[in-house]
């Protein structure tokens, strides 16, 4: 093992089955007791011909902004023209429009809404033709913070997120012995909490959850869990994994 900076540390990874790959493979390459339990899928908005529509339509927008990596994926199904300047929230989202040939425009250090909302681009948009694309639940802060700059915003959703069935067995065994949970949604948590028994959510209320953003965070607040979240500085994999090694070692270093 190169460095087994999280040997024994056991992480329930919540992604969305296609999307946990490469995030579980880097955990257990450091020694991490890595568990799956997928808590959505990622399916194409309920509108497929609506949304693809509506890309042609936004083609002569300023930019298209996207969300996610998953915002890229679903779009490019739906479109295959040339599309206008992109910027993307975050690093992985700019690396997935990279690879359909986009130049993105992506902030410099934090990637967040509020880091976007940041960009000189999006300074002055009065008048401006913006489209954000995204899934059902697409950032809010960014579609009501452009429309208050008086932008002509189009907000395009291309994919949406379906919660998975969880059986108590189920749970019970991913929640064994956890020490930490990666969740990757509001909504995934609120899904976590309404699937569990009470004795579950007493236990989730104890463990510590590493989050992607504010959102999230209050979220947990909200439904009791005793110990702040982790939030990495960017959502990517990498930001995720140096995250859990800093607190893992700062946990190790505290006495017992």
């Amino acid at each position: 093992m190169a460095n087994p900076s999280l040997q024994g540390l056991r992480v329930l990874v919540t992604r969305p089955a296609l999307q946990a790959e490469a995030l579980c493979q880097m955990l257990a390459a450091r020694g991490a007791e890595v568990r799956r339990l997928p808590l959505q899928a990622i399916e194409p908005a309920r509108q497929t011909a609506a949304a693809a529509r509506a890309l042609v339509a936004a083609r002569d927008a300023r930019w298209w902004i996207f969300t996610s990596v998953n915002a890229v994926r679903f779009a490019a199904q739906l479109d295959q023209g040339v599309w206008p300047a992109t910027i993307a929230v975050g690093r992985a989202t700019a690396d997935a429009l990279e690879r359909r040939g986009c130049t993105p425009r992506v902030p410099d250090a934090a990637y967040s809404s509020e880091a976007v909302l940041q960009l000189p681009e999006l300074a002055e948009v009065a008048g401006t033709r913006l489209a954000l694309i995204s899934g059902e639940d697409g950032l809010d802060v960014l579609a009501d913070t452009l429309s208050g700059r008086g932008a002509e915003l189009t907000r395009i959703t291309v994919y949406r997120r379906v919660a998975l069935p969880l059986s108590a067995a189920v749970l019970d065994a991913a929640l064994a012995g956890c020490e930490v949970i990666l969740l990757t949604s509001a909504e995934a948590l609120a899904h976590l909490f309404a699937s569990a028994t009470p004795a579950q959510q007493h236990a989730l209320q104890a463990v510590q959850l590493v989050v992607p953003s504010r959102r999230v965070v209050e979220e947990a607040a909200r439904r009791g869990c005793r110990r702040p979240p982790l939030v990495p500085e960017q959502v990517s994999d990498e930001a995720y994994v140096h995250c859990l090694e800093q607190w893992h070692a700062a946990s190790s270093e505290r006495p017992s």
